[in-house]
C-alpha cells in the first residue's frame, strides 16, 4: 500500500462475537492495527457487536469481522 503511494484515510472495523467481551481490549487492538498498518490511530475505528445468540456467531462457534478501508493517494 505504502509502496504504491497510498495511505489509510479511514479504517472502520466491526468484530462480531459473543465472547470474550472486547471492551477492555479495544484500545490495544486499535493500537496494534494502527502500528501494523502504519496508520495514525485517529483514523482507525473499532466496534464490537454480538449476534444476540442467533446462528453460529451467536452460539459462540464462530466470529466475523467486517472492515471498510478508505485509501488515499
Amino acid at each position: 500500500m505504502h509502496e504504491a503511494g497510498y495511505e489509510i484515510g479511514n479504517l472502520d472495523a466491526t468484530l462480531i462475537l459473543q465472547r470474550p467481551k472486547l471492551s477492555p481490549h479495544k484500545g490495544v487492538i486499535k493500537a496494534n492495527l494502527s502500528e501494523l498498518l502504519g496508520a495514525d490511530p485517529s483514523v482507525v475505528n473499532l466496534k464490537a457487536k454480538t449476534h444476540e445468540k442467533v446462528d453460529s456467531l451467536g452460539e459462540n462457534r464462530s466470529i466475523a469481522a467486517h472492515t471498510v478501508v478508505l485509501l488515499m493517494r
